[in-house]
């Protein structure tokens, strides 16, 4: 009986490795053209961010007024300088009776600098303004958007007042009257809370049921 043929095992064949395609030289120095000039323009602005703040610190710090902080305004806007030199111009149109240019500048302050310490003052005193310009719907929308902030803005208070200030002006005693004591009830711990209670105490009584039937 003859003895069984072996069949021979096929030997392993090992694949050279395949490259892809885009794994070649030229893409590769494309990539690194990129990411480098990517690089280059990041830290150009980074140096020039840092030689505009230290430019604009350097203004406001050795010529402080008026045509510095136009200067600052005009060109170097975003810098930490800039934010102060808008505040003071804004301040000094106040002194100024110029109550449009200051509330312009407050507004501009907080569309600019939305994340400074600052803002919520800036937006109390661009409401303020607007009212003392005589802008009541615009000053009435600004206290509006202050007490109903959150977190919680620090002007609250001050805008409830403001808010109530105008209501009276126009003879909306009810509406006041209802701001002022929900802000009061709210106990916000403000310094505007002496002021709030004394315009709720001298608005005049509130109407009973009896004086609101009409007359037979």
């Amino acid at each position: 009986m003859s003895a069984p043929s072996t069949i021979p095992a096929e030997e392993p064949r090992i694949l050279s490795p395949q490259i892809p395609p885009w794994l070649n030289v030229r893409t590769l120095l494309s990539i690194t053209v990129v990411v480098g000039a990517a690089i280059a323009v990041f830290l150009w602005q980074y140096a020039k961010s840092e030689k505009n703040r230290a430019e604009s610190n350097l203004l406001l710090e050795t010529k402080p007024g008026p045509e510095t902080w136009a200067k600052l305004i005009r060109d170097y806007p975003g810098q930490p300088a800039t934010a102060l030199a808008i505040l003071q111009s804004a301040a000094e149109a106040s002194s100024k009776k110029d109550a449009k240019q200051a509330a312009g500048l407050y507004e501009k302050f907080v569309r600019e600098f939305p994340q400074h310490p600052l803002t919520g003052a800036a937006r109390f005193a661009q409401a303020n303004q607007l009212a003392a310009s005589g802008d009541k719907a615009a000053a009435q929308s600004v206290y509006l958007r202050i007490m109903n902030e959150q977190p919680a803005n620090a002007f609250r208070t001050g805008a409830a007042v403001g808010l109530a200030r105008l209501q009276i002006q126009e003879n909306r005693t009810e509406a006041a009257r209802q701001v002022l004591n929900e802000i009061l009830s709210a106990n916000t711990g403000s310094a505007f809370l002496p002021e709030a209670r004394a315009l709720l105490e001298n608005l005049p009584p509130a109407p009973t049921p009896a004086t609101q039937l009409p007359a037979k």
